[in-house]
């Protein structure tokens, strides 16, 4: 019986969930009410405030869900590159590519600036810190492997990962249609340039080189 309930649970938060979107791209996230949430969705306010809080909630709840679906889509198939450049253009583009089609750019024009501005910091905070946590469990992997230095503060990479794609990504959702090539094009040099550095291969025998040596 708790099996049930909890499977009706459930299936009313896609309901109200689904409904919210709908009512999003009618009349814009900030002239949006749980009210107006609750009628699309054939339930009453408190129902919708006691599954999500509020109307941010929900905004949460929609931006995660394609985020946790790419990183489930991807937990196993990413750990069979050899490359983690390639590991974090799959993973990057996935997690994009759900959220595109997600959420139109109508919204995504609407949402961007209150992400930047600061306004409903706990939302887009709570949905980057996913994607960090799906980012840094995959350099732990490659770690693991010896593919990457073991003195990297894994958690400052992944937020670096996440904050590159976050620029990215606005000036991508900005487009009516999203040129998703030029997009994975720019993320793999980013990428690149992230896993392998701007310095000149220090020469062997060099100064440089005994230093590296020292370092390490």
């Amino acid at each position: 019986m708790s099996g049930l309930r909890e499977r009706q649970k459930q299936e009313r938060r896609a309901l109200i969930a689904e409904a919210a979107l709908s009512v999003f791209k009618s009349n814009g996230f900030a002239a949006t009410t749980v009210e107006s949430i609750a009628n699309a969705a054939g339930v009453s306010p408190p129902t919708v405030v006691n599954y999500f809080g509020s109307k941010q909630g929900v905004l949460l709840a929609l931006l995660q869900e394609p985020d946790y679906r790419a990183i489930q889509e991807t937990s196993e198939r990413v750990r069979d590159y050899t490359d983690p450049v390639d590991a974090l253009c799959d993973l990057e583009m996935t997690i994009t590519g759900n959220q595109i089609k997600a959420i139109p750019a109508s919204l995504w024009r609407e949402i961007i600036p209150l992400w930047l501005n600061g306004d409903a910091d706990e939302v887009f905070r709570a949905w980057n810190d996913a994607v960090v946590e799906g980012s840094q469990s995959l350099l732990v992997h490659f770690r693991e492997r010896g593919l990457l230095r073991k003195d990297l503060d894994l958690v400052f990479v992944a937020r670096v990962v996440n904050d590159w794609a976050n620029i990215a990504f606005v000036r991508l959702a900005a487009q009516d249609e999203p040129d998703m090539e030029a997009h994975g094009e720019y993320m793999r040099q980013a990428f690149t340039l992230l896993c392998e550095g701007i310095a000149e291969p220090a020469k062997v025998g060099g100064t440089r080189a005994r230093k590296a040596v020292r370092a390490r």
